[in-house]
This record gives C-alpha cells, structure tokens and sequence, in this order.
C-alpha cells in the first residue's frame, strides 16, 4: 500500500493524457473543494489544457493532503472522462467516495477565502489513506483508448455536457485594454462578473429608448427592494409566496445588458454539475439560428438536428419532460412574428409544423406542458406575461461590480485602480458603466490614458480623458482604429493621417448604420454588407471586426454592431461628417428630434429613398433616436474643434464662428414654442451638454422659466445635464418640479448650484436624507436665495435635517412655505424650532404631518402658533379640509402608479400617514374625510398588520 503522492506520481503521464482533453470539470471542483486557492485556480485556468493538468498535479503533490483531495474530486468527476479512467479509478481508489455537497460552494474567483475546505470533512488532520502502487507493466498497459459505449443515457448526456462546457467556458473580450491586437478571449471563471436582476415591472412601458427606459427600470432601486435581487442560477427556484418553482420564466434586458451571457452562465454551471441539477438535459436554442428553418419542422426533427449526439435517446428524454429546460435566447432577433392567440392544437414531438408556432406551442404549454423554460428579450420584443409565472429584468452591473469587472478588464492592478477612480467621479460614465457592454466600451476608451507605461508617452492619445458620452466613443473608436488598422502602416502618426485611412470604410458602415436605424433594424446579411460597400469576407482582418461583429451559428450568418449604441454613434458620425451647412444641421435635428420635415425636403436627411409606406418616424421611433441626437450633438462639437480633421471639412460652408449662436437660436425656439413632453425637455438639455458650447447654451437657457420632470425617474447624470444648461441662465425659474424623480442625495447635490434661483421647489419623495436638508439649509441661508416655497415631503430628512432647515430659515426672508410632510421629524427635531421660526417674519404656512414628534413636540408647535399667531401650522390631517382632500388624490394615483407606490413604500409613508391619522382628533366634515382617507389606505395596503398597529 502506497500514499496518494506515489500514486500520482506514478501515473502522471496517463492522467495527463486522459484529463487534458477535458480539464475543466476536474479544475472547478477542485477549486471548490478548497485543494486549490482561487489565486491558484485563477493563474491555472490561463494555461493550455495540457499545461492546466500537468501544473495542478505539481500542485496537489506537494502534499498527502492536496494528493487525497485530488482522488476524491476525481471520483466525482469521473463521468466527464473516458472509461479507462473509470477502471483506474476503480482499481485505484477503494474508498466510497463522499456525496457532493448538497449546496455548491461558491465560485472561487472573487469570492471569500475559506477557513476551512471540504478536505477537513473527508480527510481528518492526522489521517492519511492507502492507495495500491501498479507495477511498471502495468502503468504501460493503461495508455487511453476508444472510449466504450455505456448502455442507456449517460454517455450522450455526458458528451451533451462537455460540448456545452467547450461551448461555453470562455467569454469574448475585444481588447485586453492594453493597447494590442489581442482579440481573446477570458475564461468565463475569471472573467464573468454577477449581474443585478430583479422582479420585473409589467405596467412600464417602453416606447422610448431602451437605454432610457432601463435608466428609468434602475433609478427607483430602493433599500425595501434589495430582498428582490434575484441571482440568474435560482431563476427557476420557488418562489416566496406559492412555494411553487415556475415552469415558464421570462429574461428581459436591453441590447448588451448581459442577458445571453447570463445564460451562457447558466449552461456552463449546469454542464459542470454545480446547479440546476434537477434537469437531467438542458437545451439552448438562439432565435438567431432558428431564422433560417423556412419549412414545417418537428421539435424532435429540430432538437435532433441541432444536438447531433442526443439522436438516439431524444424519446426517452421526452418521456420524462419535466426534467428537461429550453433556453431560447434572443427573442428580438427572430425574424418572424410570434401569434401569441393562436388557438392550441393537439400537438405532440413529431408534429411538423412552422417554427413560430413550434415556439409559441412550447412556450405555451401545448408542446411538453411540464418541462421549463427560460426566454430571454430586449424590452422592444416582448412576450406576454400571462405565460410566464415569473418575469424579470436583467439591471447589469451594480456599483461593487463595476468595481469588479474593471479589476478583472486590465492585467495591471495601479491602473484599474485609477480607472474605476476615474469613473466613479465622473457622473456621465457612472451611469454609463452599470451596462456591462458600456462598462467594456468605457474601459477600452480609458486605457491610454492611464497606462503605466511610460516609454508610450508619444504614441498616447493628445487629449484630455473623456469627460461626455460621446468623448468616450470617441475615444474608443480612434483606439480601436489606431491599434487595428495601421498594423502595415507605420508611417501614419498624426490623427488627421489615421483617420483618413479609415475614412471611406467609417463612412460606408456610417450610412448603413444610420438608414438601418432609421428603420429599426439592428442585423444585417451579407447582401445588406455588400449594398453598403463592405466586403464581408474582408471583416475579420480589419479593425472593422472590432465593431461589426458576426453571430454566426452552424447554418445562419448573419451580422451587427456589438452594441447598439454603437451603430448610433457611427450613424451620428455619417452625418456630421457629410453635413455641409447649417441648414442641413437644422434640418437633421427637427427630423430626429420632431419626426418633421422642413420643405422641400421630402425625405430623411441625407437619404436617397423615403422610408417604406406605413414607416413614418412617430413618436416613438423618434423617442429611439435620442441617443442618436445626443451622440450627433457631441460629434459636432468635435467636428468644430477640428478632431475630426482627416475626414469631414472643418468649415460648414460659412461663418463657423457664428454656428454655435445660431444652433442656440434653434434651441431656444424649440424650448419657446414648443410644447414638450418632460422625455424630449430632458433629452434637449443632454444635447446641449453633449454639445458643451457656451454660446449655444447661454442662448437657450434663458427660455427656460419652468421645468417639470415631474415623476421622471432621473440619474446622476439627468442631474447633470439640468444643472449645466440651467447655470447659463441668470434668471428666475418659477419652477422646478422633481418629485417622484428619486434623484437621492447625489443627483440634488449636482443640482446645488442652481437651486438659489427656484422660486417654487418640487422635491417631493426623492430617496433625500439628512445631507440633502444640509444641503438646502446652505441654499436658504444665501443671500441670493429667491425660493419662496419649499416641497420636501416624504424625504428621510430626520430630526438633525428638521434642526438645520429651521436653523436656515431664522433669517430667511424669502420664504413663504415649507411642506415637510413624512420626513421622520422626531421630538428632538423640533428642539430649535421654536428659537428659530418665532424670529422668522416671511414664512406663512408650515405642514408637518405625519410626523412622530412626541408630547414635547406637539407642545413646541403650539407654542410656536401662540407666538406666531400670523404662521399657519398644519401638525395633523384633520387640520385641514384640502390637505385631506390632496391625500386621497394621491392615494388614487398611486392605484394607477406603481413607481409612485414604490417611492411612497420607501418613504414609509402609508404607515405614517396611518399613525397620523389615528393620532388625530376632530369633528365634522374633516373627520369623515379622514375616515374616507383611512380606509383607502388599508384597502390599498391589504394589510392585516396595520389594522394591529392602530390597537397599539
């Protein structure tokens, strides 16, 4: 009897040759079960196979221990290997191996160190096993070969499992970030980063943009929520409230969200054993792929062509359906329209009928009603929920993971430091990077400009680093060009030199990219390529294939920018580049932004054709060309500063210097005589930022003399954009309403500056604490401060917020009204109250309600009246006839608004609202009102606790 070491070492070569066709299994479980380090497992998983086995083996004999561990997991791999393993196995390794655990450990990459690995439950300090020593002959006589056919399913099932593992074990990344052609690709263990998914919202609607729409998804994320992060592995769990696992669940997530990738991690965990282990096969189809089958197909002709080595046991599969799960992903990439009212028929496996109807079948329950399935889509191709038990929505990244996946993007440690650094200041690329494909747009663009290298000074970019969302693409366009189209030209240094190289290949998939848009269409064959004057064959060896990408399956072909705010940014540089006068820059923008044609023109700008009858650019195709517009208006920034010199004519045909003014005079029209919804406003005031001219902008943002983003939920960034057009304006803006918008204590500190110049304040139930009322007390204490009312309800202002606004207030003189309904004022918050408000002499009115300020408090406040005789102090609801009449309107908009319902659930409102009302004391018309108010609530709450908390 020999030690686990010398068993190793005696067998090395054979089980290099066995374990290196396929080393993935045996690594990962490894890797959990704590026999390697996850800095180990990382630095492995970077070697070729051959290298992977043969240096794990070097590892794991360096001790009894690790040797022990190392049999253990191989036993419990064993079925990914040929059958002479198997023997070896058998021979070799006497001990019933232990059961895996019931509950997967975690990923090493990233995650926790352990302070204990499973190896101390199999193998207790001072144990050690014997394994049998072969003789030399022996070793010789166990070189591979064929592997035998097992009787039943298992073989094929394992050779479904490897293909998967193969299939997906590496993620595709452009660009390492460090300035060289690398076009690899990362192990998705290393490189894979969780995404943030949740229960989706059923009642939003998505006729914008798709990027706006999810910014709109992200920005109402409250604490109460963080229960519903849902991890894509438990997708199909029971759910909290049935106890039920659902058999049909939908994926939504916009273009690069990180959808597909989530279920290639889905695959990959299955394929490796670590969850979803209650399916005995998995079936992935892509939408894309379907596109080709024209002619009736039978779901076992389809299955039985599309997994070759699943033929012959697809019946006995089908037997037992509810152990199967189909992924179909990419629902928005089909190219033909799903009934989903079709009548059912009496379908079975063999039946051969459409593809669209094959899908709606299986989705819907006609085909195998008891297997599952996950689907997965962009917002603008939707499925109905009726046949999905759980919907949700694909977030992307939170704040931790951006950190984590800029880590993770660059080799170099100092410079993903200074990059994440980089982005977290800046609010524009924040709120970008949530977006996976973003987040990798933004890194690549970021790279030069903080390179350690020192001796590459002279081949970086000479500008500053991006700052606006179109600087990045920017950016990221000139790297990609620059590192893979000059490869044979050596010569060509300048930017004005680089660009002109590229420029009748930029401006070829420019136009196919902008008449696409136009049309909405996002994937293009090779006729389409060639119409344009791009060689599809040509793609590969040229930077393009850094941009166009093809998603090509094993019979369909087809292509697509890798994002679709990609094809917008080229589409956007067409057109700046073939501009040729301010007319025709005025004329683009009324067509883009308003759907209007200015005559003569009788069709889009800088189009041969009108678009197909029944085509026209309503509503919301035009609400989908607001990045577009956005990234049009960055790009004509750069056309004038001369960046794009080598490919556009820096001149327009006249005076440029009188270009920026008139552009304002346009803005400023628009803003006039306009009467616009609160989405085009917004994206407007991103223009001009984008656009970043000073005299364009001071001409606009006089006309500005109220703006209502009423219930617009907005980002830093949005902040961002009404705080820069809003500072070239000196006048008074009568109003500026945001409640509902949820900007927290970051998007109204951008807002800061501005504040001073409101005369009427809106910022009702927007996530604001305590730094937010600091923030508004500096405003009211400014000798500049013309606000005369104030609305900060149902804001978590606290009794340390309430002390400072008081304090504010004692020599405001401007202010008339203060709403601060439900912002948790405690009896402490009113401390100063009484010091401060009874010197004031302008305020006229004071709401408080539902607000827990205690005996001495209320007290304060009563005080207060007596000393103020002239101030209107409204402490409770039966005070006041319309503040209850206001209530139960607001209870009625929150039945019809699930937004609103969520920020007033943040707030804690209902529930305050409540105490107030039971703590109220009345008679009359008020108190029947207060009744009506109280049993609305309850009614819209369903409750039963509540009723409990009115006893106390």
């Amino acid at each position: 009897m020999v030690s686990a070491q010398e068993l190793l070492h005696s067998h090395r070569e054979v089980l290099l040759d066995w374990l290196s066709v396929n080393p993935t299994p045996l690594l990962r479980w490894l890797a959990d079960a704590g026999v390697l380090t996850a800095e180990q497992y990382r630095a492995v998983l970077e070697r070729s196979p051959t290298n992977k086995v043969a240096n794990v083996l070097e590892q794991v004999c360096a001790n009894e221990q690790n040797s022990q561990g190392f049999l253990q997991v191989l036993q419990q791999v064993q079925g990914y290997y040929c059958t002479q393993l198997h023997e070896w196995i058998h021979q070799h390794c006497t001990e019933t191996p232990p059961e895996p655990p019931s509950e997967p450990q975690p990923n090493p990459p990233g995650g926790k160190k352990k302070t204990k690995s499973l190896l101390f439950k199999w193998f207790p300090k001072g144990k050690s096993q014997e394994f049998t020593l072969p003789q030399k002959d022996e070793v010789n006589n166990t070189k591979p070969r064929q592997n035998l056919k097992s009787v039943g399913m298992k073989v094929p099932l394992n050779a479904h499992k490897n293909t998967l593992l193969r299939q997906t074990e590496r993620l595709m990344s452009y660009s390492e970030g460090e300035g060289q052609d690398s076009s690899s690709h990362a192990h998705i263990d290393i490189r894979y980063t969780e995404l943030f998914v949740t229960e989706d919202d059923e009642g939003v609607t998505h006729s914008q943009h798709e990027y706006f729409t999810l910014a709109s998804r992200r920005s109402p994320i409250y604490p109460h929520q963080t229960c519903r992060l849902i991890q894509p592995r438990d997708l199909l769990n029971p759910g909290s409230q049935t106890g039920c696992s659902p058999q049909r669940v939908k994926v939504k997530g916009i273009a690069g969200i990180g959808k597909s990738v989530a279920m290639q991690r889905l695959l990959y965990e299955w394929a490796l054993g670590k969850h979803l282990q209650n399916f005995s096969c998995v079936f992935d189809l892509r939408f894309r792929e379907l596109n080709l089958i024209d002619g009736p197909i039978s779901l076992h002709e389809l299955l039985a062509s599309r997994f070759l080595y699943l033929q012959d046991i697809l019946l006995d599969l089908f037997k037992h359906a509810k152990s199967l799960l189909f992924i179909l992903d990419g629902l928005d990439e089909f190219r033909h329209r799903l009934d989903w009212d079709s009548k059912d028929r009496d379908l079975t496996v063999e039946s051969k009928i459409p593809v669209p109807e094959l899908l709606v079948a299986l989705v819907g329950g006609n085909l195998l009603p008891e297997c599952s399935v996950i689907l997965t889509t962009r917002p603008s191709t939707d499925a109905p929920k009726r046949f999905f038990p759980r919907c949700c929505v694909v977030l992307g990244f939170q704040e931790k993971h951006v950190e984590e996946y800029t880590m993770k993007f660059y080799k170099d440690p100092l410079v993903a430091e200074k990059v994440f650094s980089y982005i977290v200041r800046n609010d524009n690329l924040f709120a970008l990077s949530f977006i996976p494909l973003y987040c990798y747009i933004i890194c690549s663009a970021l790279a030069e400009f903080f390179s350690t290298d020192h001796n590459n000074e002279e081949e970086s970019l000479d500008l500053n680093p991006p700052r606006t969302v179109s600087e990045v693409y920017y950016c990221y366009l000139y790297t990609t060009i620059k590192h893979h189209a000059l490869k044979d030209k050596a010569e060509t240094n300048s930017r004005p030199q680089i660009l002109a190289v590229v420029k009748e290949q930029l401006m070829n998939l420019g136009r196919m990219a902008y008449e696409n848009l136009l049309r909405n269409r996002i994937l293009f064959d090779r006729e389409d390529l060639e119409k344009f004057g791009l060689d599809p064959r040509g793609i590969r060896s040229t930077f393009l294939s850094q941009i166009l990408v093809s998603v090509k399956e094993e019979k369909v072909e087809m292509f697509a920018f890798f994002h679709l705010t990609i094809q917008e940014y080229l589409a956007a540089l067409f057109c700046v580049v073939n501009f040729s006068s301010y007319t025709e820059i005025l004329t683009g923008l009324d067509y883009w932004c308003f759907g209007e044609l200015r005559p003569p023109a009788e069709n889009p700008p800088l189009t041969l054709n009108p678009l197909p009858a029944g085509d026209d650019l309503e509503c919301p195709r035009v609400e989908n060309l607001q990045m577009f517009t956005r990234f049009f208006s960055g790009l004509l920034r750069a056309r004038l500063s001369r960046l794009l010199e080598g490919m556009a004519e820096n001149s327009f045909g006249g005076d440029d210097g009188e270009l920026p003014y008139q552009l304002g005079d346009w803005f400023q029209s628009q803003f006039k005589n306009r009467n616009l919804p609160n989405q085009m406003i917004l994206n407007l005031l991103h223009c001009l930022m984008e656009l970043h001219l000073q005299e364009t902008t001071g001409r606009a943002a006089p006309e500005i003399s109220r703006l209502n983003l009423f219930k617009m939920k907005l980002s830093v960034v949005d902040c961002a954009a009404v705080h820069y057009v809003l500072q070239f304006s000196k006048h008074l803006l009568k109003e500026l309403n945001l409640g509902y918008s949820n900007i927290g204590n970051k998007g109204f500190s951008r807002l800061g500056p501005i504040l001073h110049r409101c005369e009427s304040l809106y910022i009702r139930y927007n996530c604001l604490g305590t730094d937010a009322a600091i923030l508004e007390s500096t405003v009211l204490k400014s000798e500049d401060c013309q606000v005369k009312k104030l609305y900060m309800c149902g804001n978590k202002l606290g009794p340390e917020g309430a002390r400072v606004l008081w304090e504010a207030l004692e020599h405001n003189n401007t202010v008339e009204e203060v709403y601060l309904d439900i912002t948790g004022i405690t009896e402490s918050g009113t401390e100063n109250l009484v010091q401060c408000l009874s010197k004031n002499t302008a305020l006229k009115s004071l709401t408080v309600v539902g607000n827990d300020l205690g005996k001495v408090g209320w007290e304060r406040l009563r005080y207060l009246g007596r000393v103020r005789p002239d101030l209107r102090i409204i402490s409770h609801f039966v005070d006041d006839l319309g503040l209850l009449e206001a209530y139960l309107g607001w209870v009625e908009e929150m039945q019809a608004d699930h937004d609103q319902m969520e920020s007033v659930k943040n707030a804690d409102a209902l529930q305050s609202v409540l105490k107030g009302l039971w703590l109220s004391e009345g008679t009359g018309e008020n108190t029947v009102k207060a009744k009506e108010l109280e049993t609305k609530i309850l009614q819209l709450l369903e409750n039963s606790e509540l009723s409990a908390l009115r006893a106390k």
